[in-house]
């Protein structure tokens, strides 16, 4: 029997216009649920700091890959808010560079678990919602 998802539910996920971005949102929230479930593992007491690492690498290097191959494709082809996405990148990915060094550093899954958890779903869900739609319908004319 599958367990249910840990943070976000994959069928919840907004489809867009480009299935390379769709599944590339799939990825990303497969490595939160897993991330997710070292964290709540640790909670109840069965912390592997080696396998978080782990998970919590491979999210931010995917999310870094995520973030510049969007930031590429609205740049090569002159989206207009192009300035606006990027920087959402951007912010969001110096809260996550910043949670990741203090993980490397503490080993405390507090303020990880906080941002996993509660303002990285909220966040994921309004920006595919949002930026990402209307960024793809600009983009679907380009790329598939």
């Amino acid at each position: 029997m599958n367990r249910p998802p840990v943070v976000l539910d994959p069928s919840d996920i907004p489809a867009i216009a480009v299935d390379s971005m769709n599944r590339t949102h799939h990825e990303e929230v497969a490595l939160v649920n897993a991330l997710g479930e070292l964290i709540k593992a640790a909670q109840q007491g069965d912390q592997d700091a080696e396998a978080m690492d782990a998970a919590l690498d491979e999210w931010v290097a995917h999310t870094e890959a995520h973030f510049a191959r969007e930031n590429e494709l609205m740049e090569k082809y002159g989206f207009p808010p192009y300035p606006v996405h990027a920087q959402e990148h951007a912010t969001v990915l110096e809260e996550i560079h910043r949670l990741q060094s203090q993980w490397h550093r503490d080993r405390q899954t507090g303020p990880l678990t906080d941002f996993l958890f509660q303002r990285w779903p909220q966040w994921f869900m309004m920006h595919v919602n949002t930026m990402d739609t209307i960024t793809v319908q600009f983009l679907s004319a380009h790329i598939d």
